[in-house]
């Protein structure tokens, strides 16, 4: 069993692995994960990632109410997450440079451009423009959260829920790293796809991993 202080260590080493790569940056981003009592830890408002200590991570009840400090305004957003999909104890919203671009230009990552991006990530769909720091947000993301892992935020960013922290970091990673390449790819000129047998492969390799 993790404790809550080894919780927020992982937290703090996610959030800055990702500072370190330009994923987060400034006070942008925000990270949650759930505790096995039901409450959730989460980065507080206004906190520079890069930056982050764990005595400074919001412990909140089940209510949502918060122990002591500011959670994040986005909170609604994660509770929405975790209410919707049992199987996800962590979340990562950002704004990775590439990845958001394509949230701003209403273009999803949804092309067959690399096996290992269909089996960690899946299909990424850009969600409805809504306020940030609103329930507006949770609201537009809701409908798209059953069957995806990551979400592009229309005019504002991405967010990534899995098993763990650690996992929930990585796909982030993987999203930007897919939305680079993508980018690339693009402006070579090129409409090279994996065929959509393998695709079909790949989906129901994806789908059996999930299960586990």
């Amino acid at each position: 069993m993790v404790t809550e202080y080894q919780l927020k260590q992982a937290i703090v080493r996610v959030a800055r692995r990702l500072d370190t790569k330009g994923i987060l940056t400034s006070t942008d981003g925000n990270l949650s994960a759930l505790l096995d009592d039901g409450g959730t830890l989460i980065t507080p408002s206004g906190c520079c990632k890069g930056e982050l200590e764990p005595d400074r991570i919001v412990r909140l009840y089940r209510d949502g109410s918060a122990r002591a400090g500011k959670p994040s305004s986005e909170i609604a957003l994660h509770r929405m997450i975790y209410e919707r999909r049992p199987d996800v104890r962590a979340i990562v919203h950002a704004h990775p440079p590439f990845a958001t671009a394509y949230a701003v230009a209403g273009v999803p990552l949804d092309q067959p451009i690399l096996s290992e991006a269909i089996l960690a990530l899946g299909r990424v769909p850009v969600a409805q423009y809504a306020m940030p720091t609103a329930e507006e947000l949770a609201k537009s993301v809701e409908p798209l959260v059953d069957h995806h892992d990551a979400v592009l935020l229309r005019f504002h960013g991405a967010v990534c829920f899995a098993k763990s922290i650690e996992q929930a970091g990585y796909l982030m990673e993987t999203l930007e790293h897919v939305a680079h390449i993508d980018f690339i790819r693009r402006a070579m000129g090129s409409n090279e796809l994996i065929p959509a047998s393998e695709v079909a492969r790949l989906e129901q390799l994806r789908a059996a991993m999930r299960s586990r």
